[in-house]
């Protein structure tokens, strides 16, 4: 698959989104391996701007379905995939998503950390290190459970070839994305 760039090698955010999906790419620097978990750095160029954050991965992740494509419960990861707010890119990349999006926002921080259940969309065994693994992750799935907050989409690592892809799952999980990782101001939300 061929990657458009800007000129310090930076994809194109939104170069994948098609048929109404908004599907990100970025790329990774800074990978660094921690006592059971990846750490890195995510970046892309959209509208003439960098925009990023780092990420947490938890290296043990396994396939999440058997042979028949059940679940295999042991491989629902709680915090398997952590956003943590890198800086101003971090602001530009939330803001520049819900402009992709079609949704008002009025500026303000990235949450400084956003936590998400992960699954494997695999049946085989992977490694992470090597693999590209496929992910559906979840957010707010937490009890007390809120309908109205929960979201998924999905986010695909490419380590070897420092790529990932953060795609949308369903338009419906827009408002309550943007929502939970828009850090409020003075008690008023920014979506």
């Amino acid at each position: 698959m061929s990657i458009a760039t800007d000129s310090l090698g930076n994809p194109i955010l939104e170069q994948f989104s098609e048929d109404g999906f908004i599907d990100c790419v970025f790329k990774i620097s800074d990978l660094a391996e921690s006592a059971g978990f990846y750490n890195f750095h995510v970046s892309a160029s959209s509208d003439g701007a960098i925009v990023g954050m780092d990420v947490v991965v938890r290296k043990d992740i396994k396939a999440g379905f058997d042979a028949e494509m059940n679940l295999i419960k042991d491989h629902v990861y709680d915090e398997g995939v952590i956003f943590i707010r890198s800086g101003i890119e971090s602001d530009r990349l939330i803001a520049r998503i819900a402009s992709l999006y079609g949704m008002p926002h009025s500026g303000g921080e990235m949450t400084s950390k956003e936590t998400f259940t992960a699954i494997a969309l695999h049946q085989e065994e992977i490694d992470l290190s090597r693999d590209v693994v496929r992910m559906k992750i979840f957010g707010r799935d937490v009890e007390p459970f809120d309908e109205e907050a929960y979201y998924e989409s999905f986010f695909h690592i490419d380590l070897a070839n420092g790529i990932v892809n953060w795609n949308e799952k369903d338009q419906e999980y827009r408002k309550p994305m943007i929502g939970a990782v828009t850090k409020l101001i003075s008690g008023i939300g920014n979506c």
